[in-house]
């Protein structure tokens, strides 16, 4: 397989289709092992449904994660918060306005249907905003207006040199979820 970032290169792919096509016997130099381990752990993954899998995946859109006891208090109560550290990391903090409590939330506990602690896992120097919205709705929580500019601003700044630049739509929410998850 090249050194590139996909699963199969199209010459692996034509082999695999001819294949369960045909069942045509594909040589070592075409498909190698490596990228059918791959291959079979994307497979193995996709289908299982007993939740053994659950994390593997990117941003499941059924993920939503109860922070609070109750949705319904988690709804009312929470706020989405962006900060960043004296490191210059990026991080999403869930605050509980009316308790002081804090959560972080990083990119592993959006792949969970409950809130996991200290995965490791960071988002950089910032967070794509589509991202930040992507959080905000599966913890069914709102943001500030001022929260999200500061979000757009410091992607902006750190992918093109400059805070009060343009962001291209490919990194923004729609409008309409946007206006969905902003406090009112």
């Amino acid at each position: 397989m090249s050194d590139n970032k996909a699963l199969l290169s199209q010459e692996e792919i034509d082999a695999l289709v001819g294949f369960l096509k045909t069942k045509d016997k594909i040589t070592n130099d075409v498909l190698d092992q490596g990228s059918i381990d791959r291959l079979v752990e994307m497979l193995n993954g996709a289908r299982t449904n007993d939740g053994s899998n659950a994390g593997k995946g990117r941003f499941f859109g059924n993920s939503v994660l109860s922070v609070e006891k109750d949705i319904a208090v988690q709804r009312e109560q929470c706020r989405l918060l962006y900060e960043k550290d004296g490191d210059g990391y990026a991080h999403i903090v869930c605050e509980n306005f009316v308790t002081g409590i804090r959560y972080e939330i990083t990119p592993e506990c959006l792949n969970q249907s409950c809130l996991v602690e200290s995965t490791g896992e960071g988002w950089g120097f910032a967070i794509m905003p589509v991202l930040f919205d992507l959080a905000a709705m599966q913890l069914q929580v709102k943001y500030s207006g001022e929260v999200f500019a500061k979000v757009c601003n410091d992607y902006g700044k750190l992918l093109f040199g400059k805070e009060d630049v343009e962001l291209p739509n490919a990194y923004l929410p729609t409008a309409a979820r946007v206006l969905d998850n902003i406090v009112k």
